[in-house]
């Protein structure tokens, strides 16, 4: 019985179990809450800013954050030549700001930031309507496959007492506490 049911499956590859692997990576990421984020940079390679939600603390002492960046937006490379950046985490009423800056609106507000930004100590960008906004000078880059990974040494943090915006399944939200 064994035997018959082996030869009526398709024969699998390293190539096809690479691509059931990946699939199956997206799938089970999509169902992770995480925080929306916009890094942005300014300085000599131009003013810039990206909707992310691979970002985390690493340390509190000395307080560092770890982003993930697509190498192939503008952001990264702008990141990389001005060596300073700020994660910006979004207020649950920013949804606009996160779809501008994800690169799904048009092209003339890719790149918009209008009267509700401002800078802290680096230069970078920041919301001053988020919920938290991280100012970071550039200590590591890392490489991990399309990404690339930036350690980042806090150098200002400025806060907002709102609800943090979040994305789960393709889906915006925000965080709903258990009642206890």
């Amino acid at each position: 019985m064994v035997a018959a049911l082996s030869r009526t499956q398709p024969r699998e590859t390293p190539e096809s179990r690479a691509t059931d692997v990946r699939s199956r990576f997206l799938e089970g990421f999509r169902r992770t809450a995480g925080s929306v984020t916009v890094v942005t940079t300014d300085g000599i390679a131009g003013r810039f800013g990206q909707t992310a939600t691979a970002a985390m603390s690493v340390s509190a002492d000395p307080p560092t954050l770890i982003v993930g960046l697509f190498r192939g937006v503008p952001v990264a490379e702008a990141v990389t030549t001005n060596g300073v950046f700020a994660l910006n985490v979004l207020a649950a009423d920013d949804v606009q700001i996160a779809h501008d800056f994800s690169g799904q609106s048009t092209q003339a507000s890719r790149y918009k930031f209008g009267e509700s930004w401002g800078a802290l100590r680096t230069g970078s960008p920041v919301r001053l309507t988020a919920s938290a906004t991280f100012d970071c000078h550039v200590e590591r880059f890392l490489s991990a496959g399309s990404h690339m990974l930036i350690l980042g040494r806090v150098v200002e943090v400025h806060t907002n007492d709102v609800q943090s915006l979040t994305y789960s399944n393709r889906n915006y939200g925000i965080h709903v506490p258990f009642v206890r």
